[in-house]
């Protein structure tokens, strides 16, 4: 059934569960497969998600393919990605995508609440929500810009870790844009420790949680994530811009 706003953003029936997981297994090998010739993706420290029953994860968005890759790293266990509700409403697409596991977050100030709703529906058949904080994708970009707070205030309301998942860029062997060198860089997504809301999450004197020390908590999640790039010496010289968003589909 097509998605619209104000429906609830997961469908946790058994029949549209059948059709995401056959969809999802026929649609992801050759997705990847692209995936890892255009980029010859590698992935680090898998394992470290294996730890946890529930958790929210977040990561910088550098490419058109990156749902992709973040699909591969639970791989073969599924994970909820989330999207602009424009794209889910979009005919045929939109449902496709939630077949593939998107989640839309709705329009308005009260977009998370209602993802926060649907937790529980979500994380009893996946461990996995994740999200893109930058609110953008930013073409092969190595330095992580601000993050938007929600996904952090659902990992705080919920009382689950954030799992930071980091895109690397490397050159190759030879300069970039060379006679022999890669138009676009090879890429590692590293999967780092674990962060639990409670190292930084306040409440105020009504048992609230705090704007402020949800924006802390995305912003240090965000360093961390910073200083894996500059460690790793992430390369930025296929740098882009910010992706232009598709005139129809996700422009709104």
């Amino acid at each position: 059934m097509p998605y619209k706003h104000g429906r609830p953003v997961i469908d946790s029936s058994l029949p549209f569960r059948i059709a995401t997981a056959w969809t999802f297994n026929v649609i992801f090998p050759i997705a990847q497969t692209i995936n890892l010739m255009q980029h010859s993706t590698r992935y680090k420290h898998r394992w470290k998600l294996l730890r946890y029953r529930r958790a929210i994860t977040v990561s910088n968005h550098t490419t058109f393919l990156d749902p992709v890759k973040i699909a591969g790293a639970p791989y073969p266990r599924l994970i909820y990605q989330t999207l602009l509700e424009a794209t889910v409403e979009f005919p045929f697409l939109g449902t496709f995508t939630r077949l593939l596991g998107g989640v839309p977050i709705p329009r308005g100030k009260t977009g998370y609440r209602k993802i926060l709703e649907s937790c529980a529906a979500a994380f009893k058949h996946r461990r996995y929500l994740h999200f893109y904080p930058e609110g953008e994708c930013f073409l092969y970009s190595q330095q992580i810009r601000e993050f938007k707070p929600g996904a952090f205030r659902i990992a705080a309301e919920l009382d689950i870790p954030v799992i930071p998942l980091v895109t690397v860029f490397s050159d190759g062997l030879f300069k970039p844009w060379s006679f022999w060198g890669r138009s676009v860089p090879k890429e590692t997504l590293v999967v780092l420790d674990a962060i639990h809301p409670s190292k930084y999450v306040r409440r105020d004197g009504r048992g609230d949680i705090t704007a402020e020390s949800v924006r802390e908590f995305a912003e240090a999640v965000r360093q961390i994530m910073q200083k894996e790039i500059d460690v790793r010496r992430g390369s930025a010289a296929f740098y882009r811009g910010r992706m232009e968003r598709i005139r129809g589909l996700n422009d709104s």
